[in-house]
């Protein structure tokens, strides 16, 4: 799957971004520029400059702050990532009896967690077979851009934290350092006992210091403010309907309740920002483009519902063996 490029501007500040097709080229930035905020803006119209004299579009996802690519620009409220600030585990966990109890059941149950080295982690077998696992009961195939799983090939600076019961590997969890630490991947084989998430947070947090942290975007959040500017009724329609009837594909509402849960200090904006053109079905065929890749996205939806069928005739035929047994 395509991986992630990073643009290096003046003054130290860079931008992550994938190159996608299409209607044209477009080069869609992974949340806006990173390093110091008054030089963000002058990064943010260098990167569109080189792109436009490449003859590629650009699109911003996932952005917190839409001034720090330029006032005034088209922007859209797409989801809300919880924030937690430093040294706010312990006390949530405290305060937290749902929480605690979550943490020890795993516990109980013969759940340990460790910390595992990248060349470990890219040797491992195991944890292969944990995440071919995890994708099976996906809705959705492997989406490629900011929900790119197969991260174990390339940790690149992420710290790993594995959870093993009876000397097997069953979940693992991976995070990103910096100033605000992102927890980017939580997986779990279907016999994991109930808590081993919360287990594997409780230690990859304790042991990495406590320190700020997110658990990253919640699209379409129901904890996401409205947008400053009402998007068109085609825009709207289209989001209210995603929502609503997406689940059986990706479940918007399940992946909120388990990152609430943990009760994040807020939850943070974060926004689609377009180059000057107005925000229209046309820009979300863009976004799935970027996590579609290297598929169209007619082609990823295709193999999604086809998917889905196989999994409603795989389930019908199991419920339907059981009935004949149990006669």
């Amino acid at each position: 799957m395509p991986s992630l490029q990073t643009w290096t501007g003046p003054l130290g500040v860079t931008i992550d971004y994938t190159e996608i097709q299409s209607w044209g080229r477009v080069r869609v930035a992974a949340g806006g520029p990173s390093g110091p905020t008054p030089h963000r803006p002058a990064a943010a119209a260098a990167f569109e400059a080189q792109a436009r004299a490449d003859r590629c579009r650009v699109l911003w996802f996932g952005v917190e702050t839409p001034e720090d690519i330029a006032p005034n620009r088209p922007s859209l409220v797409i989801g809300a990532e919880p924030v937690w600030g430093a040294g706010r585990w312990p006390a949530m966990v405290t305060r937290k009896a749902s929480v605690r109890a979550q943490i020890r059941r795993a516990a109980n149950k013969g759940v340990t967690i460790e910390p595992w080295s990248s060349d470990r982690v890219r040797a491992s077998a195991e944890l292969r077979a944990v995440l071919a696992d995890w994708l099976a009961r996906r809705g959705l195939p492997p989406m490629s851009f900011m929900a790119d799983p197969f991260v174990l090939d390339a940790p690149g600076d992420r710290r790993f934290w594995v959870a093993t019961r009876n000397d097997r590997a069953i979940g693992y969890l991976a995070l990103r350092p910096g100033d605000e630490v992102f927890v980017e991947w939580i997986i779990q084989r279907r016999e994991a006992p109930n808590g081993t998430a919360a287990l594997l947070l409780d230690t990859a947090l304790r042991d990495s210091g406590c320190p700020a942290f997110t658990l990253g975007m919640v699209p379409l959040s129901t904890h996401a403010p409205l947008s400053d500017t009402a998007p068109s009724l085609l825009v709207r329609g289209l989001l209210t309907w995603t929502r609503a009837h997406a689940t059986r594909f990706y479940n918007f509402g399940g992946l909120e309740r388990f990152k609430a849960k943990f009760v994040p200090d807020r939850w943070r904006p974060l926004h689609l920002v377009t180059t000057g053109r107005p925000i229209s079905v046309f820009t979300f065929h863009d976004v799935a483009a970027a996590f579609a890749a290297p598929r169209a996205p007619t082609r990823f939806v295709g193999r999604a519902l086809l998917d889905a069928a196989a999994h409603e005739i795989r389930d019908a035929t199991e419920a339907a063996r059981d009935w004949l047994s149990s006669r």
